[in-house]
């Protein structure tokens, strides 16, 4: 089995294209707050899979063999001030940006349990409300006044 070494281009491309991804998936992220917040579920949906999407990508940009950062480590020191620069700016970017993800997708997390939560308690008070009626409905058969008595 054959690895590939990326050169000093190829690895800034590569990092180009990791953080380009990390950007449309912190914009995604902020749209699926607005999703959420509207109670948008089959836009959320479809958000969700172009999310799944860009996740995919930018997954393969961050597999290799050897792995991304072995190769990164190694070739780092290689590369002149300018083009490691460019690279670590690049990497700092996409890390900020994909910190930025989690955490809005823990908020987002939050903000469906409270939605489920809340649907819950509604539909206990729908279900208890249907039970009391239940209880004081008249049954035609068996409220009628007996006349012969």
């Amino acid at each position: 089995m054959t690895t590939k070494q990326y050169s000093a281009d190829q690895m800034q491309s590569i990092f180009q294209h990791r953080f380009e991804y990390s950007r449309l998936l912190t914009e995604l992220t902020d749209e699926q707050s607005t999703f959420i917040s509207s109670q948008d579920y089959s836009g959320l949906i479809d958000l969700l899979m172009r999310k799944q999407t860009v996740i995919e990508a930018l997954h393969q940009y961050s597999n290799g063999d050897p792995p991304l950062q072995q190769q990164w480590r190694e070739l780092r020191d290689s590369l002149n001030s300018q083009d490691r620069a460019k690279c670590e700016k690049l990497l700092e970017e996409t890390e900020q940006n994909l910190a930025e993800v989690m955490q809005k997708e823990a908020t987002s997390t939050q903000e469906m349990q409270s939605q489920r939560d809340r649907t819950r308690a509604q539909l206990e008070l729908v279900s208890g409300g249907i039970a009391v009626q239940d209880a004081y409905h008249d049954d035609s058969h068996s409220s009628q006044f007996d006349s012969n008595f």
